[in-house]
């Protein structure tokens, strides 16, 4: 019993001590605690703000890695307005093949004098009427729709173009029995002619006193689009040449007499334009 009244004793005595002790207040320091937490809202915010203003400049928020670098700085040789470069070189031109003129105005038909052209006979073909008009210009309205400028001399050659040219197949299909031609195109065979486009050339020969000149990019071979007869012109050049770039897209401009010979095999149309005494000039 003794030792059971002991243990009583100091449960008693134990709890004595705790109900009598000081209270002993456990502070802390919220504000030291929450300012990690409070540092990262601000910072939150601040991205949060930063962005927002962003999105309202136009700007759009990515990573790093995938910034874009900075716009290009023209260099000292960029072209100039004038159309020469700061170093005083001409700026290389956009290279076209000749360009459909526009249409001629109502009112410039109208004060335009008609007129009737002489036009060649074409073998393998029947000639259909085409109006001619003269221009107060000088160039020549042809069928109300087409333009042909110059004066189909070696000093100023006719400019035709290749829409001009390429008209014949809506009429001219030898092998579905059509062998119709426009005479405003029959009109031009036996005249001066010049026409720009792109140059095939043989790809074996040094050198060549013929070339195909088309209105599409074909090297020759396999690379464009390979010429029909109403897009392309066998061209006879007046002397040989040499040094052309194979397998390669070549550009230039023909002066020469134009000649509209169907060549057909089997009554399928293989081609249609021959120019003869032809100038080549690469410089334009």
């Amino acid at each position: 019993m003794k030792i059971v009244w002991t243990i009583v004793a100091l449960l008693l005595l134990g709890g004595l001590v705790v109900l009598f002790q000081p209270e002993h207040k456990v502070e802390r320091d919220w504000a030291a605690a929450l300012e990690p937490s409070a540092s990262s809202s601000a910072q939150g915010k601040t991205d949060a703000d930063r962005t927002e203003r962003g999105t309202s400049l136009g700007e759009t928020s990515k990573p790093s890695v995938f910034d874009e670098p900075a716009a290009a700085i023209p260099s000292a040789s960029a072209a100039k307005p004038d159309g020469k470069q700061a170093d005083g070189k001409q700026a290389d031109r956009k290279l076209e093949p000749t360009p459909e003129p526009a249409r001629p105005a109502a009112e410039a038909l109208a004060a335009g004098a008609r007129f009737e052209p002489e036009i060649p006979v074409i073998v393998e073909a029947e000639l259909l009427p085409s109006t001619f008009v003269r221009l107060a210009d000088g160039s020549i309205a042809v069928d109300d729709a087409w333009t042909i400028r110059g004066e189909g001399t070696v000093e100023q050659p006719y400019e035709v173009s290749w829409e001009f040219l390429a008209s014949a197949q809506e009429d001219y299909m030898p092998r579905l029995g059509e062998k119709k031609l426009p005479a405003r195109i029959a009109f031009l065979s036996g005249k001066q002619v010049k026409i720009s486009g792109y140059l095939a050339f043989p790809l074996v020969a040094p050198t060549s006193s013929e070339c195909l000149l088309m209105l599409n990019q074909w090297d020759g071979c396999c690379i464009g689009v390979p010429p029909t007869p109403y897009d392309a012109i066998e061209v006879r050049l007046a002397s040989e040449i040499r040094g052309w770039k194979k397998h390669t897209i070549n550009f230039g401009s023909i002066e020469g007499i134009l000649r509209v010979e169907p060549y057909l095999v089997e009554n399928w149309l293989v081609g249609l334009y021959l120019i003869e005494d032809g100038k080549l000039d690469t410089e334009l």
